[in-house]
C-alpha cells in the first residue's frame, strides 16, 4: 500500500533542557525516516518555537490536495497521558493554525502497551548497570514516577501501569508516585517502600525526555537518600527516543487516515497450524518461552530451543527429553528446517536477526519483543468443552486474554 502523503505535525511539550530537546528531535527524525514522502513537522505547546499553530499553518501551506473527504493534515500529540494539554491547549492551537482546512487530531501515547515495553526495558537496564552490581528483580522495590495531573483519568492510568509493571517484571513491589500536583509524592513513596523493609529501591520515571521533571526527580531522590543512608537507591533513565514510541506516533497518524484504524481488528489472517511432528524453533528460554512451549508440545510439535541459559521449566522439559535444548547463542542458521519460529530472546538484536532469517526463508516467525516486526502473532487461546477459543488483539495481550476467557465462558454456558 503506498504511504499517504498527508502532512503530520507532532505536538511536543517543549523544554529548555538541551538534552531533552535533542531527544525529542531525534524521535521526530525516526518518525520522518519511516514515512518517506510525508512532511513531518514538530511544534511545541510552550517554551520552544515553533508553536503548534505555526507549525500546522506552515505544513498546510504546502499540503497536497487530499480530495473532498480526507484530512489535510494530522496532529499527533507527543504526550503520554490525557490532561489539560491534550484536552485544551493542543486543540486550541490546532484551531488557531488550521484556518479553513480539515485537520485530524489523534490521542496520546498511552495506553498503548509499547510504552510499557520501553519503560520495562529502562527498569531492566537499571537493575543491571554497567557501573554497578546487578539487582535481582524479586529483591527490588520500584517507585514508578508519573507526571501528576489534575485529570483523574491520567492519574488512575498511572496506578494501572504500576500494577502491570509489577506483575510482568516479577519485582518485589511497585509503588506509584507523582512528581507534581498530586500525591503520593516521590519522597512519600520512597518512605513507604523503606517502611516495608525494602533495602533496594529503583526509582523509575515514566517521562518521555530529559527536562525539569527529571531534574526535580534526581534532586528529590538525592535529598531523601541523604537521610536514609541504609537504603540503596538507583534512578532509571527516561523513555527517550525509543523506536517503539516512534511506531506509536506513526500508527496514531495512520489511524486518522484510515490506513490502520481502531475497531478494524488485528492486521492478521487467522488460521490454524497443524504442527504434529514438525520442527519448531524457539530462540530464548525465559518466561515467554515457558508459556509458549507447553502449547507447542500439546500440538505435537518437535520443539527445538536455542539459548545460552534456560529457566527452570524449560530446563526440566529438556531433562525429560520433551524439547531439544541447544545451550548456545542463537544464529540465523538455526531457522533452517523449521516450520515455525518463536524469537523470544531477551536481546532485541538476536530477535531481529532470527526474524529476518525466517522471512528470507519464507518461515512464519513470531517476534515476542516486537510483534509488528514478525510475520505472525500468537493468539490468546484456551480450550474447554470441545472448543478452542483464540483471540488476536492489536498489541494489548492482556485485553485479548480477558476477551478470550469471557468468550469461552459464554460458549460453555
Amino acid at each position: 500500500m503506498p504511504e499517504p502523503r498527508t502532512p503530520l505535525v507532532i505536538a511536543g511539550h517543549g523544554t529548555r533542557d538541551a538534552q531533552g530537546l535533542a531527544q525529542c528531535r531525534a524521535l521526530v527524525e525516526k518518525v520522518a525516516g519511516a514515512l518517506p514522502g510525508v512532511h513531518v513537522a514538530l511544534g511545541f505547546v510552550e517554551i520552544v518555537e515553533p508553536d503548534i499553530a505555526t507549525a500546522l499553518a506552515q505544513v498546510l501551506d504546502r499540503a497536497p490536495d487530499p480530495g473532498p473527504d480526507g484530512p489535510e493534515a494530522v496532529v499527533v500529540p507527543l504526550l503520554l497521558n490525557t490532561g489539560g494539554h491534550i484536552r485544551r491547549d493542543i486543540p486550541g492551537a490546532v484551531e488557531r493554525g488550521r484556518g479553513e482546512h480539515r485537520v485530524a487530531y489523534a490521542g496520546p501515547l498511552l495506553p498503548d502497551p509499547r510504552v510499557r515495553t520501553v519503560l520495562e526495558r529502562r527498569i531492566a537496564r537499571a537493575l543491571e548497570p554497567d557501573d554497578g552490581p546487578a539487582w535481582r528483580a524479586a529483591d527490588t522495590s520500584v517507585v514508578l514516577v508519573g507526571r501528576g495531573a489534575l485529570d483523574t483519568d491520567a492519574n488512575s492510568n498511572h496506578y494501572r501501569l504500576s500494577r502491570q509493571v509489577w506483575e510482568e517484571m516479577g519485582l518485589e513491589q511497585v509503588l506509584p508516585s507523582f512528581i507534581q500536583v498530586v500525591r503520593p509524592s516521590v519522597p512519600q513513596s520512597l518512605t513507604a517502600a523503606a517502611d516495608s523493609g525494602a533495602q533496594q529501591i529503583l526509582v523509575a520515571p515514566n517521562f518521555l525526555f530529559a527536562g525539569r521533571l527529571r531534574t526535580w526527580l534526581h534532586e528529590q531522590v538525592a535529598a531523601w537518600s541523604a537521610s536514609h543512608p541504609g537504603v540503596q537507591v538507583r534512578v532509571a533513565e527516561v523513555l527517550g527516543p525509543a523506536g517503539e514510541i516512534a511506531e506509536i506516533l506513526i500508527d496514531r497518524y495512520r489511524e486518522q487516515l484510515g490506513t490502520v484504524g481502531e475497531g478494524q481488528g488485528a492486521p492478521v489472517y487467522l488460521s490454524g497450524l497443524r504442527l504434529q511432528g514438525r520442527d519448531v524453533l524457539v530462540v530464548g528460554a525465559g518466561r515467554i518461552a515457558e508459556r509458549r512451549i507447553p502449547k507447542l508440545l500439546a500440538a505435537g510439535a518437535q520443539v527445538r530451543v536455542v539459548a545460552p541459559s534456560a529457566g527452570i521449566r524449560v530446563a526440566q522439559l529438556a531433562q525429560q527429553g520433551l524439547v531439544d535444548w541447544q545451550q548456545r547463542a542463537a544464529s540465523p542458521r538455526d531457522v533452517a528446517g523449521a516450520w515455525y519460529v518463536l524469537a523470544a530472546s531477551n536481546d532485541p538484536q538476536v530477535n531481529e536477526e532470527i526474524a529476518q532469517a525466517a522471512e528470507a526463508s519464507h518461515i512464519f516467525c513470531v517476534r515476542c519483543d516486537k510483534a509488528v516486526a514478525g510475520s505472525a502473532f500468537t493468539p490468546a487461546t484456551q480450550a474447554g468443552g470441545g472448543l478452542t477459543v483464540a483471540v488476536v488483539g492489536n498489541r494489548d495481550p492482556r485485553r485479548s486474554v480477558r476477551i478470550r476467557d469471557e468468550l469461552l465462558r459464554l460458549l460453555q454456558s
